[in-house]
């Protein structure tokens, strides 16, 4: 009897699911009271943000410098790592373009691929454009290549962006992220499905943060690419969504980063990761206390910074992204850079946009 009991129970939330998109047995609250744990963080006052960027501001090198070290320890930054080849390998790939392959290490038990991709056709590349893939299946995203059904629909809508960046005359990194692809989690017991859940929460439990690991090992990858290619291209990051997050982060922090083209990640907290469920990544502990992602930005002043946002983006609108940036354009104004700040406006949503973003990309990059 009980059996059949939870199987009707459980018909009648699969159903409720199915038609409302949720499931509530529950009494509803009485009026002008708050249950939601949502509740208690829209409460929160984030107007005495300690380092909040002030137009009064009368020595914003000092701000910067003051601001980009609490940023380092928000992001609880790792000192202890560093990069070396440890394995590489040439891997065949279509006519025109050569593969190698490289595993590289950046602590005894923590490893990572890249991926270099070049245009064998191309005489004098243009600089080194480090990639990286969001929330998606992994960086063979990069070249194109679909591995997961979701792929398909990736690849199409242009996620192959170490190939377009070899094309065009780049070096490319295609980079795997903690947690992506041949990263992924293979250990634990009982994993999340979002794979950026049990990293960001265990590493916590240690004072450290799932972005500020992944920034950390950005910043010897770069340092290591610089000494390879002995500092002779600019190094760009480019990503989309959390990809997007890294890149905003790293080059706030690391000045080694040339430049950022980035999309799908712009947005301050309380309009954007403030209203739906959350996988730890973006979540700092401590960092609305003192900024937020208006002032992120502002530190990569006046290295150039290239941002397209949809205006039907689920997460990240372009409405959105057009109030996050209004301190950045104050900064960059201030430091006679404004044109090194850019926010494309697209016209679709969530997605990845290179014919919006590459035009803008080489424009920049020429110039310099």
């Amino acid at each position: 009897m009980l059996y059949f009991k939870a199987k009707l129970i459980a018909l009648k939330r699969r159903l409720h699911l199915l038609f409302f998109n949720d499931f509530n047995p529950y009494p509803k609250a009485p009026d002008k009271l708050y249950l939601s744990p949502s509740d208690i963080i829209n409460n929160y006052e984030n107007s005495s943000q300690k380092l909040k960027y002030k137009s009064s501001e009368s020595d914003l090198a000092q701000w910067k410098n003051t601001t980009r070290l609490k940023l380092k320890k928000i992001l609880s930054i790792n000192k202890e790592l560093y990069c070396k080849e440890v394995i590489s390998n040439k891997i065949i790939m279509k006519k025109g373009y050569s593969r190698k392959r490289i595993y590289l290490e950046f602590s005894k038990y923590r490893h990572a691929p890249i991926d270099i991709i070049v245009n064998e056709n191309i005489k004098k590349y243009k600089g080194i454009i480090l990639c990286m893939q969001g929330t998606n299946s992994g960086a063979h995203l990069n070249l194109g290549e679909v591995k997961m059904p979701a792929d398909i629909f990736k690849v199409k809508n242009g996620s192959d962006i170490a190939i377009q960046a070899a094309k065009l005359g780049f070096i490319a990194i295609s980079f795997e992220r903690i947690g992506f692809g041949e990263r992924r989690e293979l250990k634990l017991n009982k994993r999340n499905f979002a794979p950026e859940i049990d990293f960001s929460f265990h590493s916590l439990l240690y004072g450290k943060t799932s972005l500020g690991e992944t920034v950390s090992e950005l910043s010897v990858l770069v340092k290591w690419l610089k000494n390879k290619y002995s500092n002779k291209y600019k190094i760009w990051l480019k990503g989309y969504s959390s990809a997007g997050t890294t890149a905003i982060a790293a080059a706030a922090i690391d000045k080694n980063i040339d430049g950022i083209a980035i999309g799908g990640c712009v947005g301050l907290s309380n309009d954007t990761i403030l209203k739906r469920g959350g996988t730890g990544y973006n979540h700092l502990p401590d960092l609305l206390n003192w900024f937020d992602q208006d002032v992120m930005i502002s530190l990569i002043s006046p290295r150039p910074c290239i941002i397209v946002s949809g205006v039907k983006d689920h997460i990240w609108p372009y409405k959105y992204a057009i109030k996050a940036i209004k301190v950045p354009k104050a900064v960059y104004k201030k430091e006679n850079s404004e044109k090194n700040l850019s926010l494309i406006k697209a016209g679709g949503g969530h997605t990845y946009y290179p014919h919006l973003l590459w035009p803008e990309i080489i424009k920049v990059i020429e110039i310099k």
